[in-house]
């Protein structure tokens, strides 16, 4: 399958992948696993549907507490959609955070699924030069980055446990660098024309984010 890449961030993706099959949704319910601060409630409910928030730390008072290594909470709704964005790299055991979901999600659902994009341009750069992935390094410790999301390897969990791939991308692009003074600017556009060779190359290395839209069989 032809890896594409769009100008999104991967909440704009999410709600045009949404809204792309809205209409064949039963129950109206999306699951946000991940929810965060809840930046997906406003545009769910816009849409008449009805929004079901999900976090392991519950931030906010409308999210139910669901640590994925365990079944989804007792007493939810078995949802049509769900919103799986920049979780699956904090997980420990990552295949078992998709088969709880599979087992959450109504058969004929849909789910998109993004993390960081490990074979991006700009890590392959970090790669090369520092012997680190960008957004894997020991820094990312802290954030519970502790799973490298390999596009092969994410496929392999997804359809090990029941999903289709409709679609695989990348999201976003290589911006020019921002004008500033001193030699720090010379380095980034020097950086900059890098990883456009990078990505003309492999053109799935555009993106820093990589993303899923699937459906369960």
């Amino acid at each position: 399958m032809k890896v594409k890449n769009y100008n999104y961030n991967r909440g704009e993706w999410a709600i045009l992948k949404l809204d792309a099959v809205r209409g064949q949704l039963q129950s109206n319910i999306v699951s946000d696993i991940g929810s965060g601060w809840g930046w997906f409630k406003t545009p769910i409910v816009e849409r008449n549907l009805i929004w079901q928030p999900f976090d392991y730390v519950k931030k906010i008072d409308e999210s139910v507490q669901w640590d994925l290594n365990q079944s989804s909470p007792e007493g939810v709704l078995a949802p049509d959609f769900v919103l799986f964005l920049e979780v699956l790299e904090h997980l420990s055991n990552p295949e078992l955070g998709i088969k709880n979901i599979s087992n959450h999600i109504k058969k004929g659902g849909y789910m998109v699924l993004s993390t960081p994009n490990p074979l991006s341009a700009r890590s392959r750069f970090h790669s090369f030069f520092k012997g680190q992935l960008y957004a894997f390094q020991p820094k990312h410790m802290i954030e519970h980055h502790v799973f490298v999301p390999l596009p092969h390897v994410v496929r392999y969990f997804l359809e090990s446990n029941g999903f289709e791939i409709i679609e695989h991308v990348t999201l976003g692009g290589i911006p020019f660098p921002k004008f500033k003074f001193g030699f720090n600017y010379i380095k980034d556009i020097i950086q900059y024309f890098i990883l456009r060779a990078i990505a003309f190359f492999d053109p799935s290395s555009k993106g820093e984010t990589l993303a899923f839209f699937v459906r369960k069989i």
